[in-house]
């Protein structure tokens, strides 16, 4: 009896205990939780990403901050030794200066400064340098009147001997005729303007005849002197070698007045003028128009015409 009491006492028990444990199985559970290969909530992965990138980015910034210091530390060793090599250098100036001793730093040693000794004065007598024994002194004014004064030598310009002032005609090599007419057209402006040039142009300053001449022309191109200024203008010109330029001048005077004193004159440069640039034909059937077309040639304007077609190589009439 007792037995069977036992048995079934136990078996109410183990029951018990069973059901007890089922019960309380949740609750155990919630205690004790142990990780499973289910996937995270997206909420917690996202979150661990951002994390993860400034973690990243922090580190970046250490970096880059550690980059800084280092440069920055450099720097200031260099400006910390070149403050130090400065400090020396001016102390040991300083102390040279005030006669101290010499500074620690090693310095270039300098030169010495060279003695100078300032030589006396020469005396020079007052009445000149004395001639060396056996010598006689030169006499500035002395003269045997075996040569002129200015007969220095040989000389290749063309003028010297012959009296004459003035350029020469780089055509020929002769001397510049310099029989300039004189102004005098009753203009007193105009009349002053020509006589600068032909003085310009007589003493070979051919730059400054040819500003003259020109602004004559511009300002006066109805002045009874306009041709003789295109003439002397032309002549100032082909001192240059400025043959075009004076072949339009020339030109343009000739065909304004073709009957006038001075036309003939005018075809002769203009001719000359076309030598000049190489145009020899054109140069020779010029020579011949001026004597074609003037019978009356002055002395002056023949010889010249002559000289021209000889230079020009030009054929026989």
């Amino acid at each position: 009896m007792f037995s069977m009491n036992f048995v079934s006492g136990r078996k109410t028990l183990v029951l018990a205990s069973v059901v007890a444990l089922g019960l309380s199985l949740p609750a155990q559970a919630q205690l004790f939780q142990f990780p499973s290969n289910e996937p995270a909530p997206q909420a917690a992965q996202g979150d661990s990403a951002q994390l993860l990138v400034r973690i990243q980015q922090l580190e970046e910034q250490l970096r880059t901050i550690n980059g800084q210091v280092e440069g920055l530390t450099f720097q200031l060793t260099q400006m910390q030794e070149l403050l130090t090599r400065t400090t020396q250098t001016y102390e040991a100036r300083i102390q040279a200066l005030e006669g101290g001793t010499r500074s620690p730093v090693t310095t270039q040693p300098q030169a010495a400064p060279v003695q100078t000794q300032t030589a006396p004065a020469t005396e020079i007598p007052p009445q000149g340098v004395q001639p060396l024994p056996g010598e006689t002194e030169f006499d500035p004014t002395f003269d045997d009147g075996s040569s002129p004064a200015g007969d220095l030598g040989n000389s290749n310009d063309p003028l010297v001997g012959t009296g004459a002032a003035g350029g020469v005609d780089l055509s020929t090599g002769q001397p510049l005729d310099l029989s300039l007419p004189t102004a005098d057209s009753g203009d007193a402006d105009a009349d002053a303007q020509f006589a600068a040039g032909a003085d310009a142009l007589a003493s070979g300053d051919y730059a400054f005849a040819e500003d003259q001449f020109s602004q004559f022309l511009s300002l006066y191109p109805d002045n009874p002197m306009a041709q003789d200024a295109a003439s002397l203008l032309g002549d100032a010109l082909m001192q240059r070698a400025a043959y075009n330029e004076a072949a339009d001048v020339l030109l343009k005077a000739y065909q304004a007045k073709p009957n006038s004193p001075q036309a003939p004159e005018l075809l002769l440069k203009l001719g000359v003028s076309m030598a000049g640039v190489g145009e020899r034909e054109v140069a020779c059937r010029t020579f011949t128009q001026v004597e074609n077309n003037y019978e009356d040639l002055t002395t002056e304007v023949s010889t010249r015409l002559a000289t021209e077609k000889t230079n020009a190589e030009c054929p026989p009439a």
